[in-house]
């Protein structure tokens, strides 16, 4: 069944001017005036066939006249035809298409030596081979930043070169978006016939994109099986003891394949060097978590990652990390005290290892220059509050740096006023009897490794009690009162740590408490959350993972690919961040076809199926033909009554 459509389908409301000369026909036929002639029979019948003649002429003239008004409105809404079952023609009408290339990282699977996105460019040479230069065409990718640049209308063949460069992004749009930028491009074109071409491997989903135009998909690529392995979530753990020499990197491995996976080489790449490895095996579709310890050898910022050797999709194969620590942290303790009492001696002294330093700095020589270099803040018995104090802690929180603050046995008003707004606290009165340690919070880097059933037969004496009021992380509580609480970079102790009553003190659990908590603080979070692609990042200078610098001036940046990105603020700091890929194309599962009426799959033959608008013409230059042809027969007929009156006058 044949389909007609019109481009410029507005303009067939001027189709009503065909019955314009019905209309003036009817309203300028007038009876003739009768006379009576003598009755001679011949001459009756001759003007009888006369006036029949005369009357069938004037009605084929008149057709003629509405066919030309009808024809030319027709041919001005620009008609398309298509028959379904019309033979292919080896010439194609102009007609405007849009390519739609799949770039999103899972296009990099690789079989049978050849890359998916490798397989789609050939698609797109194969199609641009039969484009000529009547035809319109727009190459479009999911990325965005690429589109901007090279996605235009032009006339005929795109250029090899500009397909050739095509490469994966780390952060693709979705398939709908660019189909709607696609028929937008085609918009922009006077065509009749256009057409969507998209090749894709079927990960990403299409919904229900608004297409006006047919969409073709090509099979670019449908694996035959998915045998990928991606590793993700490396963070380095916190260690209590040989920190100086070894640091534990965790990850997780992930078999999305349905075959066993044998001895796969995981190695760690730290400051640029290969500093571990191991092998392992993984069962069909089985996550491990694993640990790999690496060598710390200088203070500073670390950064690696974690890779998996894997020969099929290598754009998951690697987990980011990064993290500042220091082999010999400086530790300042801002007191009026000439002494520390015992139990602080002896966890600083640990955390700070024998080649270390733990400094008493008296509250009136507190300096943002002098002290922005330890690696951890202590305040204990500071006396007054003074502003030169709220100043200083100001500076901490806005730069990051680690304070915990330990109560004494008093603790004036001051105090507690501003450590309950940073904390979310009430803070009530000094308890001297024993409480029994009630809560343990089990999903803080601080407190996870704590046993809360074995804390539950300890007892905690000499602390200031107090209610939360805010969402200020409570690490230990005895029943509601917070007993330790930590806040973005900042810790708080309740309990004195000059007890010598305080059971806590005497339990195993505790130096690895108070160890964590100085380390938790010296790292400025030291479990970082893991960052992808897309995320926002904030700074006055970025230096992106291939070394190029772009000045932001505090501006926000957008990132758009892994990687360990250097981030230095005004007083030229540095901090590093590790931005991981998406990991949502790591498994396949392959998308369901969408139930539009424009969307068509194409199978294996896909290259006689390209241009499905040869199969339809347009026939405004055939309806121009029919009206020149009407005019000269109404030229033809207009002249033979001409003729033929002269002729019975003579």
């Amino acid at each position: 069944m044949f389909q007609l459509s019109f481009l410029n389908t507005g303009l067939l409301i001027f189709a009503a001017a065909t019955i314009l000369p019905l209309i003036i026909w009817l309203l300028a036929k007038k009876k003739p005036r009768q006379i009576i002639f003598s009755s001679i029979r011949f001459i009756k019948r001759t003007e009888k066939e006369q006036k029949s003649r005369t009357q069938i002429k004037n009605i084929l003239l008149l057709i003629i006249r509405m066919l030309i008004i009808l024809l030319v409105v027709l041919a001005a809404s620009r008609p398309s035809l298509r028959i379904p079952n019309l033979k292919p023609a080896k010439t194609h009408p102009p007609t405007a298409i849009a390519i739609v290339l799949d770039t999103s990282f899972s296009m990099d699977y690789t079989e049978d030596s050849r890359s998916s996105l490798e397989k789609a460019k050939a698609a797109i040479l194969e199609i641009n081979k039969r484009l000529t230069p009547q035809d319109l065409s727009v190459l479009i990718t999911s990325d965005e930043s690429w589109n901007r640049m090279h996605s235009q209308l032009q006339a005929g063949r795109l250029p090899e070169s500009l397909v050739n460069s095509i490469q994966t992004t780390w952060l693709p749009l979705d398939h709908d978006a660019i189909l709607e930028y696609a028929q937008s491009k085609l918009d922009e074109s006077q065509y009749s016939n256009k057409e969507i071409y998209f090749l894709s491997d079927n990960r990403r989903f299409i919904t229900n994109p608004k297409l006006t135009t047919h969409l073709l998909q090509i099979p670019a690529d449908m694996p035959l099986s998915w045998d990928n392995l991606s590793v993700s979530n490396a963070l380095p753990l916190m260690q209590l003891t040989d920190r100086q020499q070894l640091q534990t990197i965790r990850f997780d491995l992930t078999n999305h394949g349905s075959s066993t996976r044998r001895d796969v080489l995981v190695r760690v790449d730290l400051n640029g060097v290969k500093a571990a490895e191991k092998f392992v095996t993984l069962q069909p579709y089985q996550k491990l978590t694993e640990t790999l310890p690496v060598q710390i050898t200088a203070s500073g910022w670390q950064s690696g990652f974690v890779e998996v050797l894997d020969e099929k999709l290598t754009a998951d194969n690697r987990s980011w990390f990064a993290f500042h620590f220091e082999l010999h942290p400086r530790v300042a303790v801002i007191t009026q005290r000439t002494a520390l009492p015992l139990i602080m001696q002896t966890v600083l002294s640990v955390f700070a290892t024998p080649q270390g330093e733990v400094k008493l700095i008296s509250p009136n020589q507190v300096n943002w220059q002098q002290l922005k270099d330890y690696s951890a803040l202590v305040v204990y018995d500071a006396g007054e509050l003074t502003p030169r104090l709220r100043e200083f802690f100001q500076t901490c929180s806005s730069s990051g740096k680690g304070v915990l603050f330990m109560a004494d046995t008093y603790l004036q008003a001051d105090w507690k006023g501003y450590l309950g707004q940073q904390f979310g606290l009430q803070i009530g009165e000094y308890k001297r009897t024993a409480g029994a340690i009630t809560y343990v919070n089990p999903y803080h880097a601080i407190t996870s490794l704590l046993d809360s059933r074995q804390l539950g037969r300890t007892t905690v004496t000499d602390f200031w009690t107090s209610k939360s009021t805010a969402s200020a992380n409570v690490l230990l509580a005895s029943e509601d009162s917070p007993l330790a609480l930590v806040s973005n970079t900042t810790a708080l102790w309740l309990f004195n740590p000059a007890s010598l009553q305080n059971r806590f003190f005497l339990e195993a659990a505790f130096p690895v408490f108070a160890f964590r908590n100085l380390q938790y603080l010296s790292n400025a979070g030291f479990e970082h959350e893991q960052l992808t692609v897309g995320q926002i990042l904030t700074a006055d200078e970025i230096t992106l993972p291939d070394g190029e610098k772009a000045g932001l001036s505090g501006n926000p940046f957008k990132t758009f690919e892994p990687g360990i990105h250097i981030l230095t603020d005004k007083q030229d700091e540095n901090r590093l961040v590790a931005i991981q890929p998406d990991y949502s194309e790591s498994d396949y599962k392959q998308m369901e076809l969408p139930s539009n009426k424009n969307y068509r799959m194409l199978g294996p033959n896909w290259q006689e199926q390209l241009f499905l608008a040869r199969l339809g013409h347009d026939i405004w230059k055939y309806l121009l033909l029919a009206v020149l042809f009407l005019f000269v027969l109404e030229l033809i007929l207009v002249k033979s009554e001409e003729w033929k009156s002269g002729s019975a006058k003579s």
